[in-house]
């Protein structure tokens, strides 16, 4: 929505402030936005404090007289409210306004920071500006402007706000063209939110339009769930038992897909008789996604809390409840994540006793039910990092041998298009794919998560499959990925950046060893045992669990289906490209051996090379806003760091187009 009040410096200096209260109370209650005496008495504080504040500012600089001033702008998607925007030629203040003395300066900073980051990332007559966070209140202690770090910006005192907006104008003002405070007030907002923040807005009823936005303007994950809606009704008015296969681009917005029409199909049901529910065998992300949601939940109800846990849970432990019952489940409808990290039928004799791969089992446990029943099978590629996992083509297997299934699918799965990293539902290609109906409306091709580039997937799919000059033609097209071979440079780049609630982490391959020689330890699997992975990703900058002390790294176990803002990604010595080729290696007491396998997509994780190159896969799409890549110096004297080794590293990934990152950058 546009703001509630717009106009130029000189005529809001000039407004009575019981006639600009009227405009705010009656254009938020146009919008819903409850109001109440405290709101009232800030607002009255606000506008005498800004239009004394700005007085001053006139008086310093008299063309300040023409620069804008918007009040109670709202940010759409989940109703973040500026309170005030000052469109200072081509500069953005962003003001916070704290009454009363109970907010102290550091979180009021922070939100302003957020709200000034928000609109850099996705507001549309923003883009590529300067946007200066300004928290003002009466704190107990300030922090001031920090000239060499505008972007910061500081928290002061009402009669400190007019020497805060010169001091900062003077260094970063008047080197663009002004904006259009009108264009600017309309402009259109693409918030991309992360996949926690997503979650949470539609467990709160946020409709899926609200954040399925995206600047490239092609983005059709409404279009995905509008289909998937259709095809479930059909199911349910004709009493069809379907297989949806979607397929995606790693951070496409596949889980929020799945997120969402669980929650819509729950209202929807007798849930005394039928359920639905989201199913993944990604622990990290179901543990994650199940401690943000009930942090999410305002109300305290345990009835609330249970209901979010049974609607995400762990796709294993429904399938042995399941197996072992012999009964249909209380699910009418499952979302499938990640589907094609389902278990093979050897992994599951070997470790369960049981004789048929995951994606059998689950065809016959839902095929139990009289009339209808659906799974939603959410496949991306590449992302195989278990041995055992079964891959896109175990789905095909288990379809031939349950003809009683309608099959619905996005086209990539038939044709192993890059989203699926090459891989097929059936081996033999369209040939087997007789009866099975394709929709390319289940295919989300635009990532979400990497708003700053659409080409993220493609290039890391050509740096693995060895062709980096595609991987140099795509990064033309806006990469925000870097290299640095000190990683203090890439901690402190981290951390610059890290502002307002802006995450950052540290992400290695579980198979790289021998990081500990560079201060950081190896993140192989269960080694995080004792350590809370789930208060890595949640808690704030500030607490030693969080993901922004820069401490412990992620690996791909942990990483998968989840995002930082910023990573720093520690690579290691598992994966090398001596004379631009790509080599997989595991470490075998003192030496590196090269693993063996083709990389062949099809046989999925069971084949060495591909599971080492999925870890990458995972590893160089988990950030949003952008990565620096971390690629150690070595030691002449240590044979598992070979210099050489890492050169090659660092070479390739230069040819491929990632930028160099220089110290203080």
């Amino acid at each position: 929505m546009p703001a509630a009040y717009i106009g130029r410096v000189e005529d809001f200096v000039g407004v009575h402030p019981d006639q600009l209260l009227g405009r705010l109370t009656t254009g938020l209650a146009e919008e819903r936005f409850d109001t109440n005496p405290a709101t009232t008495f800030s607002w009255k504080s606000e506008i005498a404090q800004l239009q004394k504040a700005l007085c001053e500012l006139v008086e310093f600089r008299p063309n300040a007289s023409q620069w804008s001033v918007l009040l109670e702008y709202v940010l759409p998607g989940i109703g973040q409210r500026v309170d005030c925007i000052l469109l200072a030629s081509d500069l953005i203040y962003v003001i916070e306004y704290k009454s009363g003395g109970t907010a102290t300066a550091r979180a009021a900073l922070k939100q302003a920071q957020e709200y000034a980051l928000n609109l850099v990332d996705f507001h549309e007559e923003s883009r590529h500006r300067i946007a200066i966070p300004i928290a003002l209140g009466q704190f107990k202690s300030y922090i001031q402007l920090d000239v060499t770090s505008i972007r910061h910006g500081a928290a002061v005192c009402p009669g400190k706000l007019s020497d805060t907006i010169l001091r900062s104008f003077e260094v970063s003002g008047g080197r663009d063209r002004a904006i259009d405070a009108p264009l600017w007030n309309t402009s259109r907002y693409f918030p991309v939110p992360t996949i926690i923040q997503a979650a949470s807005a539609v467990y709160a009823g946020h409709d899926i339009r609200d954040l399925a936005h995206n600047r490239a303007g092609a983005d059709n994950l409404e279009t995905t769930q509008k289909a998937i809606t259709e095809l479930v009704a059909r199911s349910r008015t004709e009493g069809l038992k379907q297989l949806i296969v979607v397929t995606g681009v790693p951070g496409a917005g596949k889980t929020l897909a799945g997120l969402n029409i669980v929650q819509v199909l729950a209202r929807e049901l007798n849930l005394e008789k039928d359920q639905a529910s989201f199913l993944s065998g990604n622990r990290p992300l179901v543990n994650v996604l199940q401690a943000a949601l009930r942090r999410s939940i305002r109300a305290k109800k345990k009835g609330v809390v249970r209901s979010v846990q049974s609607r995400i849970r762990e796709i294993h432990r429904f399938v042995k409840d399941s197996d072992e019952n012999g009964r249909a489940p209380a699910d009418r409808l499952i979302v499938f994540d990640e589907a094609q990290r389902a278990w093979t039928a050897a992994h599951n004799l070997k470790n369960f006793g049981r004789d048929r791969s995951e994606p059998e089992l689950v065809l016959e446990i839902m095929g139990r039910h009289d009339g209808w029943a659906v799974i939603v099978a959410l496949v991306g590629g590449g992302q195989e990092i278990h041995t055992g996992e079964a891959g896109l083509a175990a789905w095909g297997d288990a379809i031939a041998k349950h003809p009683e299934w309608n099959v619905i699918t996005s086209p990539e799965a038939i044709l192993g298009g890059p989203s699926v990293a090459g891989s097929r539902l059936f081996a033999d290609g369209a040939a087997a794919a007789n009866g099975v109906k394709q929709e390319p409306a289940l295919h989300l091709a635009i990532s979400k998560r990497s708003y700053e580039s659409v080409v993220t997937a493609a290039w890391v799919n050509a740096v693995l499959d060895g062709r980096p000059e595609e991987s140099q033609r795509l990064s033309t097209e806006g990469l925000p990925i870097y290299i640095t071979r000190d990683l203090e440079v890439a901690r402190a780049w981290l951390t610059t950046n890290a502002i307002g609630d802006r995450r950052a982490g540290l992400v290695a391959s579980s198979g790289a060893a021998r990081l500990r020689a560079d201060g950081v330890e190896a993140p192989a699997f269960k080694f995080l045992q004792g350590i809370d992975y789930v208060k890595w990703f949640l808690e704030p900058a500030g607490d030693h669990r969080s993901s922004n002390q820069l401490e412990v790294a992620m690996s791909e176990f942990e990483m998968q289906g989840l995002e930082v803002d910023f990573v720093a990604l520690l690579w290691g010595g598992d994966l090398i490209f001596p004379r631009g080729e790509v080599v997989a290696r595991k470490l075998s007491g003192v030496k590196w051996c090269e693993v063996s396998g083709m990389g062949d997509p099809q046989v999925s994780a069971d084949d060495p090379r591909t599971k080492i190159l999925n870890k990458y896969r995972v590893l160089l799409t988990r950030f949003r806003k952008a990565m620096v890549i971390f690629v150690p110096q070595g030691a002449a004297d240590d044979l598992t760091r070979a210099p050489a080794d890492f050169d090659s590293v660092s070479a390739y990934l230069v040819k491929s187009g990632v930028h160099t990152l220089t110290k203080g950058e």
